[in-house]
């Protein structure tokens, strides 16, 4: 056993996995346990149909940033990676995106700020919602902003600035705001998370660029467009998979479901924070292996990756599926009715990670066009089951659906590592 260990720890791409994924899930760690505070203090503080508003509200806006990022995600994360000793060049990569982002991200603000009442009125048959729509039409620029530059962070192993960005800052500054100043509304809650994230945007952007050296030279257009394109389908399905079902639930059911729904999906999303923190450390080495032509380097950080990740995550499964209706009372006695909810989403994401990182694999090693494919399958899947499951069962029918189609995208991007790498990530246990 401890010549085994010794072995594990003389590698040493498994040594900098190991102890970058440690690092990454003690800040992933911090930042499950601000989004769990934030969502409670959203429930409790604003009980059920104010957070159902809240949270319908902030689905429409996280849809909305997917869209007017442009595929660039996973561009900004691969190129910078490839080039993350290069100052000059991480700038420009960063930039170019931007450049391109920001005017469509500021259209869809202006749109949706306009847009809101009519949409309230007619979509979604709420009029309360409307004002949430507004006040939180800011966010989708501040929201595109934060995920870029943290795919920056992230591609040049910034692991401490790059997590706080994407999930945790403006959580503690809205959730802050509304405990301070005792916000009781959906609207107002909304206020404060667009103006959380206009001060964490500015500030991580200029973190991010600041002492970078002079290094490099500009990127090839052309090149960044050419991952972009495919990526942005993959961004939109896979987006439209994780947002489109509470916006669904919005328009056939009552606020209080969309709050339940919203509630157990952020829990079940707790399941795979420890794959999120393992995707922040082995993206950026896909990456560089691939351009290295290190095909032997991807496949043992992908297994052994995935043997982290089912060690990791299995009792988090089990404690949600035995305790459901305990983790739903936290937020308030109503929404223990959304217990079988919360297990129907677990069970679609404990599939998402013992498949291990399947979608940064194909991204990663220049196969976006097979992720595009797998997402476009899940994606409308989703989009066309969960408006008639939502009709015939409820929410649940709605958990169902989506939770089907999380695992059908993991396990169809399993198959195509497979078919263009030449190893199957669910045969963990095979020698590295």
């Amino acid at each position: 056993m401890k010549s085994k260990i010794e072995a594990l720890f003389d590698d040493k791409e498994q040594r900098h996995t190991i102890i970058n994924s440690v690092l990454a899930l003690a800040i992933r760690v911090l930042g499950a346990f601000m989004a769990f505070i934030f969502n409670l203090i959203i429930a409790r503080g604003l009980g059920a149909e104010q957070s159902g508003y809240f949270f319908l509200a902030l689905a429409v806006a996280m849809l909305l940033s997917a869209v007017s990022r442009l595929g660039f995600d996973n561009t900004v994360l691969r190129f910078t990676s490839a080039n993350a000793e290069c100052g000059y060049t991480v700038k420009a990569i960063l930039n170019f995106a931007l450049k391109y982002v920001l005017p469509v991200a500021s259209l869809f603000t202006l749109s949706t700020y306009y847009v809101a009442p009519w949409a309230a009125e007619n979509i979604f048959n709420k009029p309360g919602l409307a004002t949430s729509l507004q006040f939180i039409a800011p966010a989708i620029v501040g929201l595109s902003i934060v995920f870029l530059v943290a795919m920056s962070l992230q591609a040049r192993h910034k692991l401490i600035a790059s997590i706080p960005c994407q999930n945790i800052a403006h959580l503690m500054l809205c959730g802050a705001a509304v405990v301070v100043f005792s916000a009781d509304s959906a609207s107002t809650a909304a206020l404060y998370l667009s103006l959380s994230l206009g001060v964490t945007s500015s500030f991580f952007y200029w973190l991010n660029i600041k002492n970078l050296n002079n290094n490099g030279e500009k990127p090839d257009p052309k090149k960044l467009w050419h991952s972009a394109r495919p990526n942005w389908v993959i961004i939109i399905m896979s987006q439209a998979v994780q947002w489109s079902a509470p916006i669904i639930i919005g328009v056939f059911l009552v606020a209080e479901q969309v709050a339940f729904f919203s509630v157990a999906q952020r829990i079940a999303l707790l399941t795979s924070f420890i794959l999120m923190a393992v995707n922040l450390v082995v993206a950026p080495k896909f990456s560089a292996f691939h351009a290295k032509g290190d095909d032997v380097g991807i496949r043992k950080t992908a297994l052994f990756s995935v043997r982290l990740l089912v060690l990791s995550a299995l009792p988090i499964v089990l404690f949600m599926l035995l305790f459901p209706e305990f983790l739903m009372g936290l937020f308030g006695e109503e929404f223990r009715q959304g217990a079988l909810i919360l297990q129907i989403l677990v069970l679609g994401q404990a599939v998402n990670v013992v498949t291990g990182s399947v979608g940064y694999l194909l991204m990663m090693s220049g196969h976006e066009r097979d992720m595009r494919l797998v997402t476009l399958i899940s994606g409308f899947g989703v989009l066309i089951s969960v408006p008639v499951f939502t009709k015939l069962f409820g929410a649940v029918g709605a958990a169902s659906a989506t939770a089907f189609f999380v695992s059908l995208q993991n396990l169809l991007a399993v198959y195509f590592v497979k078919k263009r790498l030449g190893f199957n990530t669910l045969m963990f246990w095979q020698k590295i």
